[in-house]
């Protein structure tokens, strides 16, 4: 499929078209959020009470040793009052992962590639992880979930490019290239258990292919890998990690850890395959990886970049490997499958190792087909497959509900009860406030709310932060 056949700007157009779908509901959304009272307040609170480094040190001793999500919670708005701050930043946020998209599309697709097939990719890896989100707030809405797993998702996507980008100019000690990639290692380590197995595979699979191909490891590979040591130390030596696990008793279990990943995993892979977009994205993606690995002008596919010859088997084994380490990790440390917000980082490992996977599958088949003379429609497949991944895109866990939420006014109702509570917190002198329960709660925009109990954490981090003795949540009405 050559690049300049309009076919290619069809398909680009349509993914372009169905990313605007996406991305307006989800800014919409964006100016009707608050501040959760799941942990916002309390992370706000001791930041004000202790300060800044104080409140970092606070909590890597005394719960979590995920320095830079500590790092990051703390600079929350709320510690400058900035209400505005939380309608603000998933803009932000967006327009961060939708560059870090486009920047691993641009490199990825590094040699002979238009700017439309690279927008096209970018948008359909976009499309086909934002419209299959387990989980919408702690993905994008809730601050303290975007600060540990949002965000190093997107700093991995840059991370990628970043390193596809050093490896195509030889992969030396050019020391601007190891200066970035060790800074996004440490912030993505420092994010998260999770993110910090994704990285240490991604890692090992590099260094493995150093081992392979060139019988030992390049010295650039060695200083990310020291560096990567030092962040998992770091954050797995903190005091606090020892009282944060320590309190489940089926944490540690390795045995039923094994038996449950196993038992999820099987169902899982079936329903990423065929309830998502994935599978007729994937298709359409077969012409570029064909023309990806195409040889070179010399015809020499050894003169390829090193990791466009890996063996298909090798790159989904790894791919499985990853999957299952990332899925055995909440069993493991707490007994139970992984809750949504991890399940959105098992997705975008998942697609992005079956996208890898495909590729160097085309890779090796590529000597043994001759795609170029297959005697297929591809406009009518292209149009069949674009309607395929749209429509399973438009039924999915996403854009019904933020769509729903919208434009029903449950998102609005909710900003203006919000508004509501603020100015009765904010205009009444009794130490002892008495709150009224919402009366919507937008499931896009909606993590948690303060409880009856006026002693739960949540109730007691919201009245320290409006200086206030108690805040009770009353009954609803019948």
């Amino acid at each position: 499929m050559r690049e300049s056949m309009p076919l290619t700007r069809v398909i680009t157009g349509a993914l372009l078209v169905f990313a605007g779908v996406l991305i307006i509901p989800l800014i919409a959304l964006a100016t009707f959020n608050h501040p959760s009272p799941t942990d916002d307040y309390c992370f706000a609170n001791t930041a004000m009470q202790f300060g800044f480094w104080k409140a970092q040190q606070m909590y890597y001793d005394g719960w979590t040793g995920r320095f830079f999500h500590n790092f990051i919670v703390h600079t929350s708005p709320l510690v400058i009052g900035w209400f505005g701050g939380f309608k603000l930043y998933p803009v932000i946020f967006l327009a961060i992962l939708l560059a870090s998209f486009y920047a691993l599309a641009s490199q990825w697709l590094y040699r002979t590639f238009a700017v439309g097939s690279k927008v096209a990719l970018a948008s359909g890896l976009f499309v086909g992880f934002m419209a299959t989100l387990a989980n919408i707030p702690e993905y994008l809405y809730w601050y303290t979930g975007l600060a540990s797993y949002g965000l190093s998702s997107a700093l991995f996507l840059l991370l990628l490019a970043t390193l596809l980008a050093h490896q195509r100019r030889g992969f030396g000690l050019q020391i601007g290239y190891l200066l970035i990639e060790s800074l996004l290692i440490a912030a993505i380590i420092g994010s998260s258990e999770m993110t910090m197995v994704l990285m240490l595979s991604v890692l090992a699979m590099i260094a493995f292919m150093d081992l392979l191909q060139r019988r030992k490891v390049a010295l650039p590979t060695v200083v990310l890998m020291i560096v990567a040591g030092l962040s998992c130390y770091f954050l797995m030596k903190a005091p606090g990690n020892a009282i944060r696990l320590g309190a489940n008793p089926n944490s540690s279990n390795i045995p039923l850890t094994l038996i449950s990943s196993l038992r999820y995993m099987g169902p899982y892979v079936i329903q990423q395959i065929v309830r998502t977009p994935w599978l007729p994205l994937s298709l359409l993606y077969v012409p570029i990886a064909w023309k990806l690995t195409e040889p070179t002008e010399t015809g020499r596919r050894s003169e390829l970049p090193s990791y466009l010859r890996v063996h298909p088997v090798l790159g989904a084994l790894q791919g499985f490997a990853t999957v299952l380490a990332l899925i055995s990790l909440h069993f493991y440390g707490v007994g139970i499958a992984p809750i949504p917000r991890l399940i959105n980082i098992v997705n975008l490992t998942f697609w992005l190792s079956w996208i890898y996977t495909i590729t160097l599958l085309v890779w090796f088949l590529h000597p043994r087909l001759q795609f170029d003379r297959w005697q297929v429609n591809f406009r009518s497949l292209v149009y069949v497959l674009l309607v395929w991944a749209l429509a399973s895109s438009t039924v999915g866990p996403v854009i019904p509900v933020v769509y729903g939420d919208w434009l029903s006014g449950r998102a609005a109702q909710y900003d203006r009860e919000m508004e509501q509570r603020y100015a009765q917190l904010a205009h009444t002198d009794t130490d002892i406030s008495l709150l009224k329960p919402l009366s919507t709660y937008p499931v896009s925009l909606f993590l948690e709310d303060i409880q009856h109990d006026p002693k739960h954490l949540w109730n007691r981090c919201w009245a320290d932060y409006f200086h206030k003795k108690a805040i009770i949540l009353t009954k609803k009405s019948k």
